[in-house]
């Protein structure tokens, strides 16, 4: 198993109790940021969501996905 397969493996243990469809506020918890940052990674695209209306949802694989780029990104630099 990869570092990859084990982040990915260590991540989806982490956020089992998340739904698959997040809120912005969850978001926030699950990544340790306040709101004002959530916002700026969501409308940026760096997250990818769902836009409906005023709401935003955010599917949970794209904030382990999010998290598992930063720290491949982290490490090359």
């Amino acid at each position: 198993m990869g570092r990859e397969e084990k982040d990915l493996t260590r991540y989806r243990a982490m956020f089992r109790g998340y739904p698959d469809a997040l809120t912005p506020e969850q978001v926030g918890r699950m990544l340790g940021v306040g709101q004002r940052m959530t916002y700026r990674l969501l409308q940026s695209g760096q997250i990818p969501s769902v836009r409906m209306g005023r709401l935003y949802r955010v599917p949970k694989v794209a904030v382990i996905d999010y998290l598992c780029s930063s720290e491949e990104n982290a490490e090359r630099t």
